[in-house]
């Protein structure tokens, strides 16, 4: 698949899971199998509240990871005077009035990485209030790819899999 794509005028920038955040995904969905198998293996040794613990963990991994993706960004849509995040639950539309929009460097990739992990689980979203970046949301996919885009009241983090290409689609778009 294209990296960009072209439609009605639109350029969409695809955000395939990466790095540090794909990886946490993976823990997550192998920390709900494993329960899976615990449960099963204790309710065959005929301990059944060992079982239904277990598979409770399961359960709230599972839920936990399906929940993880809700906000994550699945493209991003540039179009004259707008931007639009897609994710699956919901478009996210910014007026690109008085944009500005930059790479981010790699110390502050690193620092973003450190911001949005906890206990080796790394957030895609939320919104975050950095002594180096300032008050900003986070949708990403891939760190590795992170951008910077301000549009009056909106600070973002975004992560489009070719941050420079959408770097001037937005600077041709704004």
């Amino acid at each position: 698949m294209s990296a960009v794509s072209d439609s009605a005028a639109a350029l969409h920038f695809p955000c395939t899971p990466g790095g540090s955040i794909a990886a946490s995904k993976m823990l997550m969905l192998g920390m709900g199998i494993l329960m899976l198998v615990v449960a099963v293996v204790v309710l065959v040794e005929g301990r059944v509240i060992a079982a239904l613990l277990a598979f409770a963990v399961a359960l709230v991994s599972r839920l936990a990871w399906r929940m993880s993706g809700d906000l994550t960004p699945i493209r991003l849509e540039v179009v004259p005077g707008t931007l639009t995040v897609r994710t699956r639950r919901h478009p996210i539309e910014i007026p690109l009035t008085g944009m500005s929009a930059r790479a981010l460097t790699t110390d502050e990739i690193a620092h973003l990485e450190r911001l949005a992990s906890a206990g080796g689980f790394v957030v895609a979203t939320g919104g975050f209030d950095s002594h180096r970046l300032g008050e900003f949301d986070l949708y990403a996919s891939n760190l590795g790819h992170a951008v910077l885009v301000e549009a009056m009241e909106h600070r973002l983090v975004l992560t489009p899999d070719d941050p420079t290409r959408f770097l001037e689609a937005l600077e041709k778009a704004a």
